[in-house]
């Protein structure tokens, strides 16, 4: 039998012969480190302004390869990179502001944008130009973005008139229709007078 004393030096020994050994593994490989995945965009307001400015700033700087992927799927399909380019590199934006989330509809956000445009279209060298005036337009459109798995994607634009007209549900003075009573029926009777009789 071990006396105590013994067992406190053996205890000591073992645990000093521990430490040395963890120390001179070379091949011991450091703790793991904590890595976090960067966050997932979630389907919020700001997001689709955040991606609309980021589109527009592209735009502008004729970056157009990098904004074509920020079109939603669909768009890619029905418009490969080479006509996106070369109908995008007939335009010319300045100064686009994305002033405001006009109304939502399930996955789709609606912006309301605004900016300068200016067709530099060979054909518009062509324009017989007063002095003072210019081809640049001030334009506005709502532009239509949609969430797709994991972030807002740009579908496409819509003239206001056209906006207010395919979304009336999303303009500012919206009234619904009233809904049809079941007790009027959809073509009532005309009233009679004596002397209809």
């Amino acid at each position: 039998m071990m006396r105590p004393n013994e067992l406190a030096r053996l205890a000591l020994l073992a645990l000093a012969l521990g430490i040395v050994h963890a120390s001179c593994d070379e091949d011991a490989s450091p703790p793991a480190a904590v890595t976090t995945a960067p966050a997932r965009p979630v389907a919020t307001d700001a997001r689709a302004l955040e991606r609309s400015r980021d589109r527009w700033s592209k735009v502008e700087k004729a970056d157009l390869i990098a904004s074509y992927e920020l079109l939603a799927p669909e768009m890619k399909a029905q418009q490969p990179l080479q006509s996106y380019i070369q109908r995008m590199g007939n335009s010319r934006y300045e100064k686009m502001r994305v002033m405001e989330v006009a109304g939502k509809t399930d996955d789709q956000i609606f912006l309301r944008v605004g900016g300068l445009w200016t067709s530099v279209h060979p054909m518009a060298k062509r324009v017989k130009l007063e002095p003072g005036q210019t081809l640049t337009q001030d334009v506005e459109y709502f532009e239509m973005w949609r969430w797709v798995s994991d972030d807002w994607y740009y579908v496409r634009p819509f003239r206001p008139e056209e906006f207010a007209e395919q979304f009336p549900e999303l303009q500012p003075n919206y009234q619904p229709p009233a809904p049809k009573s079941a007790a009027t029926p959809a073509n009532p009777p005309t009233a009679t007078t004596p002397k209809d009789r």
